[in-house]
């Protein structure tokens, strides 16, 4: 049962690796790297401070519309304090499970060699699960709940995904390497994020009493 369930997985990643073109090979390897995406969080960041930018739904928002004066950068630093603390959770144990886990990635995996396009080489030994896969899918789930924003769910959440689609297509993880990473960005962002809530609350009672 296990080994039809890694040769699906390697069928599956084979698959979208085999998809490669030069055009997407660039688009692809633009999608995977860290460097290029830093400006969305420092955006992100400056949003937290903004009070029309949340959504009414959100905890942020429900202050602002009651009219109770919490001073708002008390609200924006715990958010962007959870979310910095969500990604450097997710990375740290990321990398502690593929050194305790050490599955190899597609380009050192035995059976694959010579089958795969790897326009951005092999990547380090491990791979299980994806760094990149629980990075973004936990920053744009805790930053989707804090803001409550549809549209801002929408497009986060859509570029988590070919963020992690992209190491899939280069090569770098196989689909389960995403798709746990994925789970496990949700698991810890959804903590933070209730950790968030609970100190927003917390803020908020302490300023009526």
């Amino acid at each position: 049962m296990i080994e039809s369930l890694i040769e699906m997985d390697r069928a599956a990643s084979l698959a979208i690796n085999g998809l490669h073109t030069g055009w997407a090979d660039s688009m692809m390897m633009f999608l995977s790297s860290h460097t290029v995406w830093i400006p969305l969080y420092v955006l992100t960041a400056v949003l937290m401070f903004i009070p029309k930018w949340y959504g009414p739904d959100s905890e942020a928002g429900r202050l602002r519309d009651s009219g109770r004066k919490v001073p708002f950068w008390t609200i924006a630093l715990t958010g962007i304090i959870m979310t910095v603390l969500c990604f450097a959770f997710t990375d740290y144990f990321t990398n502690v499970i593929k050194e305790t886990v050490q599955r190899p990635r597609p380009g050192h995996d035995h059976i694959l060699s010579g089958l795969l396009h790897l326009p951005a080489g092999r990547g380090g030994q491990f791979g299980f699960f994806s760094g990149h896969a629980s990075n973004t899918f936990g920053f744009a789930l805790i930053t989707s709940l804090i803001f409550r924003k549809k549209w801002y769910t929408w497009i986060i959440m859509a570029w988590s995904v070919a963020i992690g689609f992209s190491r899939i297509y280069l090569g770098m993880h196989f689909v389960t390497d995403v798709l746990c990473g994925m789970a496990f960005g949700t698991v810890i962002a959804t903590i933070f994020w209730l950790l968030y809530r609970f100190i927003i609350n917390a803020l908020l009672f302490r300023r009526e009493h």
